[in-house]
């Protein structure tokens, strides 16, 4: 008689399924495209009614984000919806960040510091870990959703903030060679997208050595 699999090996065959899988890479690549498609062509002056078309548009892409990218989480297979609910949760609370800080940082900034050069010395280090705390929520609300093991939490969170810092030094570096602002966007969200990807390819690397060593 065959002996049943363990919970690691069926976790590790039945994966979180293809539908998941997709649906999250879907939200992860919609999020990019205002900083893709349209703040370069507002830049470059081709539509300019896309000045008044850009705020409406991302907060609809905002929005199909965060609903993609919870639908993918609540069908995840293989996991206990407890780890999917909190997933989810993470997840919001990622994207409500990630959406309202722009908005907020230089409001909140300039009226609780008197000088203007501190505040935006105070400004430009939180953008420089900006991307790095998003990215950590994404990551780890699918390690969560997953149910991985809680080291692999640890892992995503310090690979989303160095590839954050990467991220920032690479902006830095463009706008110091005198690349164009339009280039220097699009490259940098080039390179978000390739490090946010990279941090699942990793995860799913470390889930399933967790799952063997389980």
């Amino acid at each position: 008689m065959s002996q049943p699999a363990s919970s690691g090996g069926c976790e590790r065959a039945v994966g979180p399924g293809w539908t998941a899988r997709i649906l999250f890479w879907a939200a992860i690549a919609i999020g990019s495209l205002p900083e893709f498609v349209l703040m370069p062509m507002m830049i470059d002056g081709v539509r300019p009614e896309f000045f008044t078309l850009y705020p409406a548009v991302t907060v609809v892409v905002a929005l199909l984000e965060l609903i993609l990218g919870v639908v993918a989480l609540l069908i995840v297979k293989a996991s206990p919806l407890t780890m999917r609910l909190f997933g989810m949760g993470l997840l919001i609370v990622s994207s409500i960040y990630a959406f309202a800080l722009p908005h907020l940082l230089p409001i909140i900034v300039n009226r609780v510091v008197g000088s203007v050069d501190l505040a935006m010395n105070i400004q430009s280090i939180i953008w420089t870990f900006h991307s790095g705390v998003v990215l950590a929520g994404l990551l780890i609300a699918w390690n969560l959703a997953r149910n991985r093991a809680w080291w692999t939490h640890l892992v995503a969170a310090g690979y989303a903030m160095c590839t954050g810092l990467v991220v920032a030094f690479v902006e830095w570096a463009m706008n110091s060679l005198g690349s164009s602002f339009a280039t220097s966007m699009v490259f940098t969200q080039a390179v978000l997208l390739g490090v946010s990807f990279g941090g699942l390819g990793l995860l799913h690397v470390l889930g399933r050595v967790a799952s063997v060593v389980r």
